[in-house]
């Protein structure tokens, strides 16, 4: 008799984004850690970027057993990405600091994924203006 074996892999999405560049970006870094991952919706976004609302973005898609791990992963480099500045003003010792970005968001990402830490930043005092480069 033979054995009926359930050889299905239940996947989940763990991150949607609205261009395929991106999501491609985070899939080689979650697959350079070691977790196959696939994503969905691709190709229609990216021929057809007005339908990136209806279908909900590019979807990336992990097997459910590496869903924890790459939601760690996912969330460690947005959390580099939106990283306050711990600093105080220079001139006035405030705490009260904006974070200007020189580049857009997906340098940011690309600098994160493959530098480990952002692209340098602005920071703007909002006591008493003054400007100064963040590292």
């Amino acid at each position: 008799m033979m054995e009926n074996r359930n050889n299905n892999i239940r996947l989940v999405t763990i991150a949607s984004f609205p261009e395929a560049i991106e999501a491609h970006i985070y899939r080689s870094r979650l697959e350079a850690e070691g977790i196959p991952c696939v994503l969905a919706d691709e190709n229609i976004v990216s021929n057809q970027p007005w339908h990136t609302i209806a279908y909900g973005g590019v979807k990336l898609r992990v097997r459910h057993t590496d869903e924890m791990r790459a939601r760690e992963i996912i969330q460690d480099i947005r959390g580099k990405l939106n990283a306050e500045a711990t600093e105080l003003c220079p001139v006035c010792h405030s705490n009260k600091i904006k974070v200007k970005r020189n580049v857009n968001i997906l340098k940011q990402v690309v600098s994160v994924l493959f530098m480990g830490t952002p692209v340098s930043r602005k920071a703007v005092c909002v006591n008493c203006g003054h400007t100064w480069q963040l590292t």
